[in-house]
């Protein structure tokens, strides 16, 4: 178990995940999905090369791609709470200016 092949493979997932949710065009769509097969080869990489590791190295590199996923969580959950909270009253008034005008936007109509 690479941990470099492992944290790759993790973010090229990710990115391209995020590649294909984000950009709505069919060719977008191809390039996250090749950008998703590279990280799903990555992990592959990673997981044959740690055939070949001693137990203490495997040890060692299971904690740095533990390390780097906590990491990722915690910064995503801090991104999360700063953007709400920046962005929470604009959102409301957005809302708030929309039902003074009548304009109903699907999937919003309860009171979000």
């Amino acid at each position: 178990m690479c941990p470099i092949c492992w944290i790759s493979g993790l973010v090229a997932i990710l990115f391209g995940g995020s590649f294909v949710a984000t950009v709505n065009h069919p060719i977008s769509w191809v390039v996250g999905a090749l950008v998703i097969a590279y990280g799903v080869y990555k992990f592959y990489d990673g997981y044959k090369r740690g055939k070949t590791m001693q137990v203490e190295t495997k040890a060692r590199n299971r904690k740095t791609i533990y390390r780097f996923v906590q990491g990722l969580v915690i910064g995503s959950l801090i991104t999360g709470v700063l953007f709400y909270k920046y962005t929470a009253d604009e959102h409301q008034q957005m809302h708030d200016l929309l039902d003074e005008q009548g304009i109903t936007m699907p999937g919003h109509e309860m009171g979000h």
